[in-house]
């Protein structure tokens, strides 16, 4: 049985996994480590700045979501 995955706007908690229109958009948040270079770097403490990866419906739930926090 295929995996089935729901995303929801993490401000209105709306469903967008999916649109009945032609096309549909999704603002998406994504906790997302980068890789060094190589060669010398600096060691310092890191931390996700996410706890998760967030999504959102409209640049407003976004807002609304950012003044939250």
């Amino acid at each position: 049985m295929p995996k089935e995955v729901k995303v929801t706007c993490d401000q209105c908690e709306r469903n967008i996994t999916s649109t009945s229109n032609c096309e549909g958009w999704r603002i998406a948040l994504l906790n997302e480590r980068i890789p060094s270079r190589g060669g010398l770097v600096t060691l310092m403490s890191s931390h996700p700045h996410l706890d998760k990866d967030c999504y959102f419906c409209s640049f407003k739930c976004l807002f609304d979501w950012i003044k939250r926090q």
